[in-house]
């Protein structure tokens, strides 16, 4: 280490100041040097790098090759919290990793990281890299990576993280272990499976917390369990041997996903232009040796999360495509928010601890994750005769929404779904007349939506049903919505016996429903004319009276019956909209009990009031 020459001061002043400029110029103290072959093992984790350039170290060189020798007393995160330099640059970085019989080798080329301090990197570069994959089940595989680049890298937490787990029962913080990230793009050559690309990668706010095992054995344990259920699989009789329960490799499959799952939070983030191409596994049929199964082509434009997502958080899929052969698939947008997998983690953590002897009284609702909000927009599949063997296939959605609220033990206390624009042809069957029938009134497709809206409200112990319809365009709809009282949070206990108790008190207070007509009865009048053999105009008449004099007879002489016989009859015989509003009497409700004293249908009506219309 050399040390800038300085003049013997004249006065208290200017010695202060030269003191003061000695201490922040750290380079004119700092270390420069250039070290060879140097190798920091953490056992499964191996990086190697031939030759390293320093600049501006606190650590003179045999200091600094200290911290990676191979058996040295300190931990891997104690000697590099020690380490602080300008800048570092080297050629060529190569990191080995083993996960069982699998190999994977990744070397980062053109390094230069700068402001590195108590084990912090602030920023680093690499112009681009390579990737090889040996062994496994996966086979070979290589790529190459385009520039790489980062800030604020926390190289300490990192090794803890990989070498250290926590103490018993203490569940650690996230720590920020990667600020920024940007990758320009990779490749992938899967051999015989295929390829992969993704464009241009972001990330930030990356973290990880030190879990009840080091990472490097967590990942070593997923990878000799997949391997084990591989060969498994391979062999029938062993996997029949194992009865119904879940096998020990199975078990630790699972929790080592668990746990890997629960160490880290994924921040923020994007990647572009996805790109792969697989190619399914020949066929082990001797009669089918010689045919070649279709590739499948797949594309993404988008995949983001956290606040790069359309919601500011969950993870959302854009512009998802897909051919194999003659057939296609797209969907414009896949994305989910609010959505929980913390309780399912850690009830399933749990479970897997316990033997399945003891299984057996396990509440499965503690299994239901948070849903938040689901969402589907723009699915389509088009498959062509040829690769259906009958008749081409296309079927279309609009858009799929699930949203539920706030769980109460397991269970959502609302719930909102729509399907809007579901298109699926009508394919006649042998076995299915009602198919035929219809193919026979001109329907070939069905426009299909549906919605569905309801809520538990606590102060007043109601379900609201606030929505709730079903129709296909060009035929008819169904819209209702009504309240149920006496529903009291016994509903959602995880005591099954006393949930069903609180579900069997529940009371209807009111509904109403509307139904339109879109051209559904006349196609069916006229369907029965045909298969029949009479006018259209005699079926319309018969229908008519078959509703206004076969409803009251079923139903009885009260008015509410008479009013909705006639209401019934009307809107046969003119089709268009009819409505009809029931309501209890009671202001308690009509339950179940009030239901299972009728002995008669038209007893129903001393109980609820119904009006009804047609138009």
């Amino acid at each position: 280490m050399t040390a800038a020459r300085l003049r013997r001061p004249t006065q208290r002043g200017s010695t202060a100041l030269a003191a003061v400029f000695i201490a922040l110029a750290a380079p004119a103290w700092a270390a420069d040097f250039q070290v060879d072959d140097v190798r920091l093992d953490l056992g499964r984790l191996v990086i190697s790098i031939p030759k390293v350039s320093v600049k501006g170290s606190n650590l003179e060189k045999d200091a600094f090759l200290a911290l990676f020798a191979k058996g040295a007393n300190e931990s891997a995160p104690a000697r590099i919290a020690k380490l602080t330099a300008a800048e570092i640059s080297a050629p060529e970085l190569t990191m080995e990793q083993s996960v069982g019989e699998q190999k994977q080798t990744t070397t980062y080329r053109d390094i230069r990281l700068t402001e590195i301090a108590d084990g912090k990197i602030g920023h680093g570069e690499s112009a681009s890299g390579s990737l090889a994959i040996q062994g496994g089940a996966t086979g070979s595989m290589k790529g190459t990576l385009k520039r790489t680049a980062f800030d604020a890298l926390d190289l300490k937490q990192s090794a803890r993280v990989l070498t250290e787990k926590a103490a018993p029962g203490a569940d650690e913080a996230y720590v920020p272990v990667i600020g920024r990230f940007e990758q320009d793009g990779y490749d992938l050559d899967m051999g015989k499976s295929g390829s992969m690309s993704i464009g241009r990668t972001t990330a930030r706010g990356f973290a990880m917390k030190v879990g009840p095992e080091p990472l490097l054995d967590i990942v070593e344990k997923i990878g000799r369990s997949s391997e084990a259920l591989e060969k498994k699989a391979d062999d029938k009789a062993a996997a029949d041997d194992d009865g119904n329960g879940k096998s020990d490799v199975e078990k630790q499959l699972a929790l080592s996903m668990l746990t890997l799952f629960d160490m880290v939070d994924y921040g923020s983030g994007e990647a572009r232009d996805f790109k792969a191409t697989i190619r399914p596994p020949a066929s082990g049929d001797a009669k089918d040796k010689d045919k070649t199964k279709d590739p499948v082509d797949w594309t993404i434009d988008r995949i983001a999360f956290g606040e790069d997502a359309p919601d500011k958080s969950g993870f959302a899929v854009e512009g998802m495509a897909f051919t194999s052969g003659p057939g296609k698939g797209r969907i414009d947008s896949i994305s989910y928010s609010g959505f929980s997998f913390a309780n399912v983690v850690r009830e399933l953590r749990t479970l897997l601890a316990k033997p399945d002897s003891e299984t057996g009284d396990l509440d499965y609702r503690r299994l239901i994750p948070k849903i938040g909000t689901m969402r589907f927009a723009g699915f389509s599949i088009d498959l062509p005769a040829s690769t259906t063997g009958t008749e081409p296939v296309k079927v279309a959605l609009g858009t799929f929404e699930l949203k539920a609220g706030e769980p109460l033990n397991g269970i959502p206390t609302s719930l909102g779904l729509t399907i809007d624009r579901l298109v699926t042809p009508v394919i006649a069957a042998d076995d299915n007349p009602a198919l035929k029938d219809m193919l026979a009134m001109g329907i070939d497709k069905l426009d299909l939506s549906a919605r569905l809206d309801l809520a538990w409200e606590a102060a007043k112990n109601e379900l609201a049903i606030r929505s709730f319809s079903f129709g296909s365009a060009g035929l008819a709809q169904l819209d209702a919505k009504g309240t149920l009282g006496n529903v009291t949070q016994d509903l959602f206990s995880s005591d099954l016996a006393l949930a069903q108790v609180a579900a069997l008190g529940a009371t209807a207070r009111n509904l109403q429903v509307k139904l339109q007509n879109f051209g559904l009865v006349e196609k069916l009048i006229e369907n029965q004319a045909r298969k029949t053999k009479r006018k259209v105009e005699e079926v319309r008449q018969q229908f008519a009276m078959v509703a206004s004099v076969g409803l009251a007879a079923v139903l009885g002489p009260s008015e509410a019956a008479k009013t909705l016989s006639a209401a019934a009859s009307r809107f046969v015989a003119k089709p268009g909209t009819l409505t009809v509003d029931a309501s209890a009497k009671s202001p308690a409700g009509l339950g179940l009990a009030d239901v299972l004293t009728i002995s008669q249908p038209t007893e129903i009506f001393d109980k609820i009031d119904v009006k009804a219309d047609a138009r």
